[in-house]
């Protein structure tokens, strides 16, 4: 499968190499068609935060879409899910090529992070070199953006002190790049590539040279699904609920939040401990209005998505930030 898939990459490069120049010659008139507007293209890995920033520069007035090859099952709010194609499953790896083709065609600029774009590549986590060295001919500025799995390694994971994401990891390799062989030559050559890379949190520990002053995990505090909230302390008795959505059980210190609200509950306090895991985001946030505390995380050393969630919706939120300046 390895070879094959090896094999299918290389023969849509080749393809890829003798389109682009008719790509180039369809671009400008194209361009001028569309009008002014710049149109901004988000692909890469399938994470919450892509369909929420496209939207958000959407509301600054560019086009910008979300494109992306599969998703995962937290959410599915992507303009472009090439896994929704006729037989999207067996030909993805070619929709990714049809895809990047029209946003040669189109793009002012494309934002991807820094594991990959929508291209694939025989080698996990890195870049198809073809897809930055066409986004620099077409003059496409490109941007990367960082969400943590696609950074970290384990070195300066470890050197940061314990706790890390490190502590508990018995899966390495899997949900992070961790080699800093691996992950060093493939972020020199993003930095080479891209007009510039962001970092923020935990995150500016692995980027050095990134741009760390912008927050780029944007909320719409004044969504309906964060106005809906409640809790079940009104309960007679009343029970005190803890909510903790680990997407990874071994990096958000899981075992030492059960064992925490065990001990409480031995106290003879009326706590309990909802864990919210492998469900879609909507379902997720209405388990999160009927916390009365939510516990983010306890070793990663600071906060995710979930826990801005659950500050837009008034919940007291408990999580380890290793260094308050980030």
């Amino acid at each position: 499968m390895y070879f094959f898939r090896g094999g299918m990459i290389s023969l849509l490069n080749s393809i890829s190499i003798l389109v682009l120049p008719l790509v180039a010659a369809l671009r400008i008139p194209l361009k001028w068609a569309l009008g002014r507007a710049p149109v901004s293209i988000w692909t890469g890995a399938p994470i919450l935060n892509m369909a929420i920033n496209s939207k958000s520069e959407r509301l600054m007035g560019a086009r910008s879409y979300s494109v992306v090859a599969h998703t995962y099952f937290i959410t599915n709010e992507f303009d472009f899910d090439l896994q929704r194609c006729p037989l999207g499953r067996i030909f993805n790896t070619q929709y990714r090529y049809i895809a990047f083709w029209a946003i040669c065609l189109v793009a002012d600029r494309v934002h991807i992070y820094l594991d990959g774009g929508i291209l694939p590549n025989a080698k996990m986590r890195s870049f198809n070199k073809l897809e930055l060295f066409a986004y620099k001919l077409l003059a496409i500025d490109v941007f990367a953006w960082t969400y943590g799995g696609d950074c970290r390694t384990q070195r300066i994971t470890r050197s940061l002190g314990d706790p890390n994401c490190c502590t508990d990891c018995t899966a390495p390799n899997s949900a992070c790049i961790c080699d800093e062989g691996l992950f060093r030559p493939r972020y020199d050559y993003a930095r080479d590539k891209c007009v510039a890379i962001f970092s923020m949190g935990d995150m500016i520990e692995y980027t050095p040279g990134s741009v760390n002053t912008l927050y780029f995990w944007p909320l719409d505090v004044s969504e309906r699904k964060y106005k809906n909230t409640q809790s079940v302390s009104g309960l007679n008795p009343p029970v005190v609920r803890i909510v903790h959505a680990p997407n990874h059980r071994m990096f958000k210190g899981t075992r030492f939040i059960e064992a925490a609200v065990s001990e409480l509950s031995a106290e003879g306090l009326a706590v309990e401990l909802v864990l919210v895991e492998r469900v879609p985001n909507q379902q997720a946030l209405k388990i999160y209005q009927t916390a009365d505390i939510i516990v983010d995380q306890v070793m990663v050393g600071f906060h995710g998505f979930f826990a801005l969630e659950a500050m837009a919706m008034s919940k007291p939120v408990v999580c380890f930030i290793r260094d308050p300046e980030h």
